[in-house]
């Protein structure tokens, strides 16, 4: 019924995300991995297109295929925010982590192999 419509599809829910979650990866494996294939692909095919074209772009762009720069720019431009700069300080913020990251575990090791000898690290 038109007049009466149910709001469950408008309600966050772990139950509704069976469906996203393939269709995304689906739209993925059929764009071969490709960001704009694979997100065209989700927003056509209707439904929750928003969601699954979010999730097939995310997927894509973490296997390494980059956002269409013309998208970028457009969206850039009509929002009027500088979507580079904040990808370049999370970038950098990455980085310092891993680096902290791997001082840390390297400096523990150390301290393990002056406890037990070479064996205790190995």
């Amino acid at each position: 019924d038109y007049r009466a419509p149910s709001l469950g599809a408008r309600r966050p829910s772990r139950l509704h995300t069976i469906e996203e979650l393939p269709v995304a990866l689906g739209m993925l494996l059929v764009a071969a991995g490709d960001y704009r294939q694979a997100v065209l692909g989700a927003v056509n095919y209707g439904r929750d297109c928003d969601s699954i074209a979010t999730m097939a772009g995310a997927m894509a762009g973490a296997l390494g295929s980059p956002v269409p720069d013309d998208w970028s720019k457009t969206v850039s431009e009509a929002s009027r925010l500088d979507l580079w700069e904040p990808a370049a300080t999370l970038t950098a913020v990455t980085r310092e982590v891993f680096e902290r990251d791997l001082t840390r575990r390297r400096t523990h090791e150390a301290a393990f192999a002056e406890l037990g000898g070479p064996r205790c690290s190995d």
